[in-house]
């Protein structure tokens, strides 16, 4: 699941996703005349993760149903209000998000971006936190806009 990401994993960095990308990038290279790279930035990545999608894609995860149920109470029934001066807004229900400062909330990104592949194999994405690149080859079969509306 971690071939394609570099962050937030004690064996990835910045310097090694430029490596591979650099490597991959000469690779393509070799076969073609020119390389798209589209760099995409999910700002504010972290809140627009969806608790429903992520629960799924948990559930697909080899984890014991103790771990199961503690993610479940984690992300259910949270709830936010704003407070000004001595005034406080009405809670409401946080159905998105994971909490940045958690000590899973790092896992469960990488897992919610776990299953995001390329249309085609001659195409490779690299994932870096909320970064994500495509690599397109002048010969692929998909082309770089099919790719990001993939993607998004």
């Amino acid at each position: 699941m971690l071939t394609d990401h570099f962050g937030f994993r004690p064996a990835g960095s910045t310097q090694c996703c430029l490596i591979n990308m650099l490597h991959h990038v000469t690779a393509m290279f070799e076969n073609c005349d020119y390389v798209r790279c589209l760099m995409i930035d999910f700002s504010r990545a972290f809140d627009v993760v969806d608790h429903p999608v992520l629960l799924t894609k948990l559930s697909q995860l080899d984890l014991p149903q103790c771990i199961r149920n503690w993610i479940v109470s984690f992300l259910v029934s949270r709830s936010q209000s704003v407070k000004t001066d001595c005034l406080f807004s009405f809670q409401l229900h946080i159905k998105r998000g994971i909490v940045q400062g958690s000590g899973v909330g790092l896992t469960f990104y990488i897992v919610m971006e776990g299953g995001l592949r390329t249309f085609s194999h001659s195409n490779i994405v690299f994932k870096y936190a909320n970064d994500t690149d495509l690599l397109v080859s002048a010969y692929s079969d998909v082309s770089l806009l099919s790719e990001f509306e993939h993607v998004n």
